[in-house]
């Protein structure tokens, strides 16, 4: 039994020693020959970094009445809507009692009828007066009596001055039933908004509770709240994605962010968001959705993908290419979202990196790059006639020079030594 377990270790030893000594030769020829493969490079640029911000919302009415009982008005005499019934703007709502003034006008029309009565007895006497004068006035000298005329005279400035004075008070009247009338207006309480009566409380005596309670279910938007932490990197303007439980995306933009309310113990501040949407497919108000805020966290930062980095011993690296050699380089981050890192020391604009980096590669190691090739060397050391024209290696590649890539801009490599491959993802940065 014994020599039948030795066979089978005598004949699975080679197999091992096989295995060890071809991953050893692979290992070798990596390390050997590494300089000798060509790597992805990207030249290091600034761009602003975002940070993903997910919440829930709401769709709310996007203008809401409420209708509170105003002591100062007097007593409420009668509510003038009933729950669920559609107004428009302007609708009246409420109506305060308007016994005493209404009154005080019918009291004040009436002195004003009297006192057009007397205006006209005043008014006809000054006319009849007038009809007196002339008529003595044509008389021939001989019967012609001036103290007669002067005393018409007399008694018909006086009728003229009661009537102007009548007149005067019949104004005052006036401006006093003016005054009233436009009390009586504040007695009646009208609508500022059209949409619907969701509310009505008859009995609210207070003016902590609301009487009558108007949404405009129409013309809705969406209210999510956020921390001071978040929502601190927002501005009104910034646009957002809006996604319901049925998949239907939408886009929005922050119209208000509000303060929090002193009773909300956690100190959320509400974020009002106006969403594209059609009347046929409006989202009925109290529906909810999925928001997804992108803003600015870092302006301008010098930033590198994850995949950039060479994690060694809890420090993070990069390998930087200067005349075709690596620099091996400790590099402090900052701020990270899903794609980026930002670096805030060790790293420039305008330096270029390896974009797959690897262990073999290591410090001063010369390197080719898929757009430079390998340096070719004559006999005595010098570059070939080839490099010395400029002319591409074979299957060379330049895709640094895309000036149409939309996530970097013009290309801004033109003229350096060493040309670099330049990443172009969508990675929700600007």
């Amino acid at each position: 039994m014994l020599n039948r377990h030795m066979k089978r270790a005598l004949i699975g030893l080679p197999i091992l020693l096989f295995i060890i000594l071809n991953t050893y030769l692979f290992l070798l020829n990596e390390s050997l020959f590494a300089s000798e493969k060509p790597y992805d490079l990207t030249k290091i640029e600034q761009r602003d970094l975002r940070e993903t911000i997910e919440a829930a919302g709401m769709f709310i009415p996007k203008e809401i009445q409420e209708f509170y009982y105003e002591p100062h008005r007097g007593n409420i005499e009668e509510v003038l809507v009933e729950e669920g019934e559609e107004i428009s703007s302007g609708t009246e709502i409420l109506k305060y009692q308007t016994t005493d003034i209404e009154n005080q006008i019918t009291a004040l029309e009436n002195e004003i009828d009297e006192l057009e009565t007397e205006k006209d007895h005043y008014e006809d006497r000054e006319t009849i007066l007038q009809e007196q004068i002339r008529s003595e006035s044509n008389k021939e000298e001989e019967e012609k009596n001036e103290s007669t005329i002067f005393m018409l005279e007399q008694q018909e400035a006086d009728a003229a001055y009661q009537a102007d004075r009548v007149d005067s008070l019949i104004s005052s009247k006036e401006s006093e039933i003016s005054l009233l009338e436009s009390r009586l207006d504040e007695k009646v309480v009208k609508s500022n908004v059209a949409g619907t009566v969701k509310k009505v409380n008859r009995n609210a005596a207070s003016s902590d509770q609301p009487l009558v309670v108007i949404s405009s279910e129409d013309n809705v938007l969406v209210r999510a709240y956020l921390s001071e932490d978040e929502v601190v990197l927002l501005r009104e303007g910034d646009e957002v994605a809006v996604s319901s439980p049925r998949g239907e995306d939408r886009k929005g933009q922050i119209v208000k962010i509000g303060t929090p309310d002193e009773e909300n113990e956690d100190l959320k501040f509400p974020v009002d968001i106006e969403v594209e949407t059609e009347a046929e497919n409006r989202a009925p108000v109290g529906s909810t959705v999925n928001i997804t805020f992108k803003p600015v966290a870092v302006e301008d930062a010098i930033a590198v993908k994850h995949e950039w980095v060479v994690h060694d011993d809890g420090e993070d690296l990069v390998l930087v290419v200067k005349n075709d050699h690596i620099d091996k380089r400790k590099i402090s981050v900052g701020f990270e979202n899903e794609t980026y890192k930002e670096v805030t020391k060790g790293l420039k604009a305008g330096e270029t990196i390896v974009m797959k980096p690897n262990v073999l590669l290591v410090d001063d190691m010369e390197i080719e790059t898929k757009d430079t090739g390998k340096k070719k060397k004559d006999n005595n050391g010098e570059p070939s006639t080839d490099d010395q024209n400029g002319e591409e290696p074979a299957g060379g590649e330049n895709p640094a020079t895309d000036s149409n890539d939309p996530e970097i801009g013009p290309d801004s490599s033109e003229g350096d030594s060493d040309s670099v491959e330049l990443d172009t993802e969508n990675d929700g940065t600007e």
